[in-house]
């Protein structure tokens, strides 16, 4: 597969990222899309499917235009309280073999009435705010027609059809917590992109196709930022992203 100038810079434009802050870097959060074209090519279930988690971690950067390959498994499939969490995990490779880019992607296949069940459960905890020794980034507001684009490609029901997600209880279709997480690696590249990281996001909540978001950042000691949180206009959060490491050299 190859990383197109085109394909980056419209889908990273969709999340809200400038484009050439990346320079001739692929956008490693975009390979997440190339997972879920390569599910469906294998006959997996996409539609309905809700990602709950992803992870990157990356050696060494791909270049836009760049040759590599592709390759991926089912890591674990378990049942959870609300239906039953998924893990696959692919592999990016470089012509000389050398692996370039891993990345992971753990799913829900929800139950209705355990999703339910653990959504009632969980609105009766009190948690604190979300933004307590973080710092406000930035804000942006999502579009269905920017959630359609980014998820075009992909072709998960839930992201671009109102009667779907409405038939899984969903007052709107939802943007892909994939989309929020390269808004959110996208802050780590305004002092040029990073050459290796490690990282994960977690998805805590669906954020609808016309929502307004805002980023919340930690930095550590150092100065580099180490945490991340996006929430929606209620103040909730939606996404956390946790970063292990980072370099620039």
């Amino acid at each position: 597969m190859i990383r197109t100038r085109e394909y980056q810079d419209s889908r990273l434009q969709a999340c809200g990222v400038n484009p050439a802050l990346y320079g001739d870097q692929a956008a490693a959060g975009l390979f997440g899309q190339d997972c879920f074209k390569a599910m469906r090519a294998a006959g997996h279930q996409v539609d309905g499917l809700v990602q709950t988690e992803q992870r990157f971690r990356q050696l060494k950067p791909i270049a836009v235009g760049e040759t590599v390959t592709q390759r991926g498994w089912i890591e674990a499939y378990e049942e959870v309280p609300r239906g039953h969490r998924l893990h696959r995990k692919f592999e990016f490779v470089r012509k000389d073999g050398t692996v370039a880019l891993t990345a992971d992607v753990i799913g829900l296949v929800p139950d209705r009435e355990k999703w339910a069940a653990a959504a009632k459960k969980a609105a009766q905890s009190t948690p604190s705010d979300p933004r307590d020794g973080y710092t406000l980034s930035s804000e942006k507001s999502m579009t269905p027609e920017d959630v359609t684009l980014f998820s075009s490609d992909v072709g998960n029901l839930i992201h671009f059809e109102p009667d779907f997600a409405a038939n899984l209880g969903y007052r709107a279709p939802l943007a892909q917590g994939l989309q929020t997480m390269v808004w959110m690696m996208g802050k780590l590249t305004e002092d040029g992109p990073p050459a290796s990281f490690e990282l994960a996001a977690t998805f805590r909540r669906p954020v609808f196709w016309d929502e307004e978001a805002s980023l919340w950042l930690h930095r550590a000691k150092t100065g580099f930022i180490d945490s991340m949180r996006a929430l929606n206009a209620g103040g909730k959060m939606t996404a956390e992203l946790t970063v292990s490491s980072l370099s620039y050299a």
